[in-house]
This record gives structure tokens, C-alpha cells and sequence, in this order.
């Protein structure tokens, strides 16, 4: 990587904010986090970054093109850790992150914020990696919004816990996401919101189950456990599978 794009306010290990409670073998997993302004930001910012700008990015808003940028810078930190400095991480066809083989990582970006998380993969038959920010859903909107998330049992759930409705919501939203994010390129096949169950709620970590058979080896029933953490105005989940 060259001289710091335009847009970049910073870059740095770790997370944003918060600690989150992973699995044992988290420390495997490497996290960076890039802050951004897209108010500053240029196209030129990719060629001098070594990054290539896709043709389903250039057309987006700037918005859109700045947050894709600093997910790749993000990236470009775990992976030089990992031991492939300068790989380019592409949009494959299915628009998910193309990782070098043996790595597996996951992105998200949120408001100025755009996170990368990647590790060797395990030797194990089911090992993913997910990460997922997002602003907390505000009040009136979770009245429309929360049919698509969870079910009617889990809305009665989270009426019992101490924290908002609207955190509760977006919590289950990101650490759904997350899920995903380390599920689908070992299944390679979409799954809803409502076909993953919140179970648990604690501090710092919230417990999911799978309500569908995805494979053989995640049979309706399997559980996840995924890390969160919240400041004033976001969410942000992480989950490390390692089984």
C-alpha cells in the first residue's frame, strides 16, 4: 500500500469500541478497522492504494465507493499479518469477499467505519469468520421493521431482557449477519433472518440456532455463539466458528 488515501482519518488494529467475548480460539483472528470521510474522498485514491476499483463500485454514489475502499484498505492489514501483503480482495460472483486460498475473512462497513476480520483457516470441517457493525435501529421504525428479523417468540423474548427493543432488534439483525457472512461459503446457499433463532442474550455475547438444515453437518438445531458489543449509537458483532 501506498501513502494514505484522501478519506482516511486512521487505521488500526483492533476493534472500534467495546470488547466482545469470542470463542477459545479467537486470538487466531486478526481485526483492523479503518476510519473514513467520504467527504474527502477520490476516485484516484485507488490507483495510488494498489486497489482496483470494480465496475459495480465505480457507478455507485461516493458514498458507496469510499466505504468499499476502506474495506479493502482493512483488508489489506489482516491479510499483510496473515502473510499476503498487496492481494486485492475481489467481489466474487455471488458479491461475496474472493480471500486467497486457506484464508477466511469477512468485511463490514457502517457510517465512517469499515472493519476487516481474517484468519489461516482451521483444520476443521466447519470454520467461518463474521463480523457485522450497524447503527441501532431507531424506535418507530422497529414497529415495521421487526417481522423481517425475528419471530413473534423471540420479540417475547427480548420484552424480558433489561436493554431497549431497538438494541435487542439490532443486535439479532448484525449477529444474524455475521452468521451468515461465516456460513454461507462453506454452504453456498442463502438462509433468511428468519431461519436463524436468538436463544440467549447476555453481556457481550448472544447465542444463535440454526430453525433450517443447511448441510448435513449444521442440522436445524446447531448453535452459534457470537460476540457483541455496543456503544451509544452502534452495534457491533463478531463471530469466530471453529468446530
Amino acid at each position: 500500500m501506498n501513502r494514505t488515501a484522501s478519506c482516511v482519518l486512521s487505521v488500526q488494529p483492533g476493534l472500534p469500541f467495546g470488547q466482545v467475548e469470542l470463542s477459545a480460539r479467537h486470538a487466531l483472528a486478526h481485526v483492523w478497522y479503518c476510519r473514513f470521510d467520504n467527504a474527502f474522498y477520490h476516485d484516484e485514491d485507488y490507483g495510488r492504494q494498489g486497489i482496483a476499483l470494480p465496475s459495480i463500485i465505480a457507478g455507485s454514489a461516493i458514498k458507496r465507493r469510499a466505504e468499499y475502499l476502506a474495506g479493502r484498505i482493512a483488508a489489506d492489514r489482516v491479510l499483510t499479518v496473515l502473510g499476503y501483503p498487496r492481494f486485492d480482495v475481489q467481489i466474487g460472483k455471488d458479491r461475496t469477499p474472493c480471500w486467497p486460498n486457506g484464508i477466511q475473512g469477512a468485511l463490514t462497513h457502517h457510517a465512517n467505519l469499515a472493519l476487516c476480520i481474517g484468519w489461516h483457516r482451521p483444520p476443521r470441517e466447519i470454520s467461518g469468520l463474521g463480523i457485522d457493525i450497524e447503527t441501532v435501529i431507531d424506535a418507530p421504525r422497529t414497529r415495521d421493521l421487526w417481522p423481517g428479523i425475528i419471530s413473534a417468540g423471540e420479540r417475547a423474548f427480548f420484552s424480558t431482557l433489561p436493554c431497549s427493543f431497538a438494541t435487542c432488534l439490532t443486535l439479532a439483525f448484525s449477529a444474524k449477519e455475521s452468521l451468515f457472512k461465516a456460513l454461507y461459503p462453506l454452504v453456498l446457499r442463502y438462509f433468511d433472518f428468519l431461519d436463524v433463532q436468538v436463544v440467549q442474550l447476555g453481556d457481550n455475547h448472544i447465542t444463535l440456532a440454526l430453525l433450517v438444515t443447511l448441510t448435513p453437518a449444521l442440522p436445524a438445531g446447531t448453535r452459534f455463539d457470537c460476540g457483541y458489543a455496543v456503544d451509544e449509537n452502534n452495534v457491533l458483532t463478531v463471530l469466530t466458528l471453529d468446530a
